[in-house]
């Protein structure tokens, strides 16, 4: 599971990134938990929602893209899912046919 080590690295990484760049910062997080994650996940999609509603998208943080594409891959590493692992068998298979 040495990929889900690395996307956890990077999902603290770029969390602690969001966190400095936002205007309320968001707990710590435990990145090796589902549920805190798609609460999290929640969160933020309802951050970007306000933001723009109230066309406010410069008060995000511009790592929100990233993050949220971290969060994803993590959940689904979590749950026995590599879709990077995926992507690249299909990518052999449409190369072979």
């Amino acid at each position: 599971m040495e990929r889900l080590a690395e996307a956890q690295a990077s999902l603290i990484a770029t969390y602690s990134l969001y966190n400095a760049a936002s205007e309320k910062p968001l707990p710590t997080i435990d990145a090796n938990d589902t549920e805190t994650l798609k609460a999290l996940l929640e969160v933020i999609q309802n951050r970007e929602a306000i933001a723009y509603v109230q066309k406010a998208k410069k008060s995000l943080p511009s790592e929100v893209g990233e993050l949220k594409r971290l969060l994803a891959d993590v959940m689904l590493l979590l749950d026995g899912v590599d879709i990077k692992e995926i992507k690249a068998k299909n990518k052999v298979s449409t190369d072979q046919e």
